[in-house]
């Protein structure tokens, strides 16, 4: 075989070899797929409304019961979730309980508590700090979206309460503040408060 039959062989060669990897190459069955996960937002939502509160009522008259109905209710959409609610009075508000439970000889504060404020679910004290003036209540179960928990109903003036103990230039307040936190993650109320309230557990 002269020299250019061997090159155009060699090049037919070569050819063949490039064919056949090739068509081994395009004769593997491929696929491929990808899975995206869109992950959602939880988010937990209150609003805290008192629809039978009518300021012009609020009068401290002894005997006199005032409606008063904080309500914590979790909105559309909204996870499950443990409520909680602070009761904030002013310092005039605490001195008058204070007097009350003086003259009445109450020693125990949850009696002056049960003497003041009227509630059909009986929420629990979580924490009490009588020097600040303040309660934080909670209820046994957590609430789904569109429940509602009423804390206290009214609030009434106990007939023991006399003029000498209310005055006019006094500032008596009660200041509500609703709290939510998701239910998922805890088992009880009181591993929700915890959480939510890390500095008073």
């Amino acid at each position: 075989m002269n020299m250019k039959k061997k090159l155009v062989a060699g090049g037919l060669v070569a050819a063949l070899a490039a064919t056949a990897i090739g068509g081994a190459t395009l004769a593997y069955f491929t696929d491929e797929e990808k899975a995206v996960n869109t992950f959602s937002v939880g988010n937990v939502d209150i609003t805290l409304t008192e629809s039978e509160w009518v300021e012009s009522d609020a009068k401290l008259i002894p005997g006199r019961v005032i409606d008063k109905n904080p309500t914590i209710t979790l909105e559309a959409g909204s996870e499950d979730a443990y409520t909680f609610m602070k009761v904030q009075l002013s310092q005039d508000f605490v001195d008058l309980l204070t007097d009350y439970a003086t003259a009445a000889s109450i020693t125990n504060p949850m009696d002056v508590v049960e003497d003041w404020f009227v509630s059909e679910v009986g929420p629990k004290v979580m924490y009490v700090d009588v020097d600040a003036g303040y309660a934080i209540l909670g209820v046994m179960s957590p609430k789904s979206a569109g429940d509602s928990v009423t804390y206290f109903d009214q609030v009434t003036v106990p007939k023991g309460v006399t003029q000498e103990m209310i005055s006019a230039e006094d500032e008596y307040t009660i200041t509500v503040t609703g709290y939510a936190i998701q239910a998922e993650g805890f088992d009880t109320r009181e591993e929700a408060f915890a959480a939510l309230f890390p500095e008073l557990a």
